[in-house]
């Protein structure tokens, strides 16, 4: 491990807990949580839970993406007068007459239904055990940025859901969860491998973010984006650098990008800007040409500048 990832990991105090400022005395205005793992069918599912206080919302973000990549998906956003209050100590009852978020120490939970999507109606509830330590700043990071994440790489998912009725058991199944916490959702971009069965084996997180997430510098970096993140298996444990993204590749640091090719792109709405859930084939590449397939990952930005140079 690098000085610099080890830094970055010390600087939570819990790091083999999943956690979310949710509640007193660690709260913050913005908090949400990617969750991606494989069903024992083979069906990749991804989750994001949103908990917006800043502007008084509420969101969840349900996507089914099967073998063929062909992504089902609900998205359910709304003030937060709307849905059940959001439950933190522990998973609430999911047949309320509303739409139910919850999220605690190692477990998340929701209920949801809406109509004209091709996911009309989803529940949950799901415990998280962390395999490797969580990386990231946690609320270190809010001195010098407006948004902040605690990546996990590797969490084994367990309990059950269901998807327009049909019941889906899991049982430490593989996935990697995300939390992004602070004042509120500027504009960002994210990429991530779907976690290897080895941890050795080939993979990545990358996180971008532009200058309306800094609270200090902000014009020093002008049209660019901050990029860090993290690998395995070849690719550099930690990584972070300043540049612009171009067409389907995204600067990682001296002389070395991410290739994505193979988009399938289901662009909407998320608390008021167009937002892209995709999945894409990665390469990760050096300045020698040389190459390290990364294989599927999930793509996730939000802001009008990333869709023309991540979308297809």
């Amino acid at each position: 491990m690098s000085l610099a990832t080890d830094f970055l990991s010390e600087l939570f105090p819990d790091r083999f807990n999943f956690m979310a400022p949710d509640s007193e005395p660690h709260k913050l205005p913005y908090t949400c949580s990617f969750h991606w793992f494989w069903t024992p069918a083979g069906e990749l599912i991804g989750l994001d839970l949103v908990r917006s206080d800043d502007m008084d919302r509420r969101a969840l973000r349900v996507f089914a993406i099967n073998s063929q990549r062909e992504i089902a998906s609900l998205i359910l956003e709304g003030p937060s007068s709307d849905w059940a209050p959001f439950a933190t100590d522990a998973p609430p009852a999911l047949d309320q007459s509303k739409p139910v978020l919850g999220r605690g120490k190692n477990w998340v939970s929701a209920s949801a239904s809406v109509s004209n999507q091709s996911i009309t109606d989803v529940g949950f509830e799901l415990t998280l055990a962390v395999q490797i330590a969580g990386k990231g700043t946690g609320e270190a990071g809010l001195v010098l940025a407006h948004l902040t994440a605690m990546d996990y790489l590797r969490v084994e998912i367990s309990g059950w859901m269901k998807i327009n009725g049909r019941q889906i058991t899991l049982d430490c199944n593989l996935g990697y969860t995300s939390v992004h916490l602070g004042d509120f959702l500027p504009n960002y971009a994210a990429v991530a491998s779907v976690p290897p069965q080895r941890p050795d084996a080939p993979g990545i997180l990358v996180n971008v973010s532009d200058a309306d997430d800094l609270k200090h510098g902000a014009t020093l970096i002008g049209d660019k984006s901050v990029v860090y993140g993290f690998g395995s298996g070849g690719i550099p444990g930690f990584f972070t650098t300043i540049g612009r993204l171009e067409k389907g590749v995204i600067p990682l640091g001296q002389d070395a990008w991410l290739e994505l090719s193979n988009v399938r792109s289901f662009p909407h709405t998320l608390l008021g800007r167009p937002t892209t859930t995709a999945t894409a084939d990665a390469t990760y590449i050096v300045a020698n040409g040389s190459g390290i397939p990364v294989g599927q990952v999930i793509l996730d930005f939000r802001g009008t500048e990333y869709a023309p140079l991540l979308a297809p």
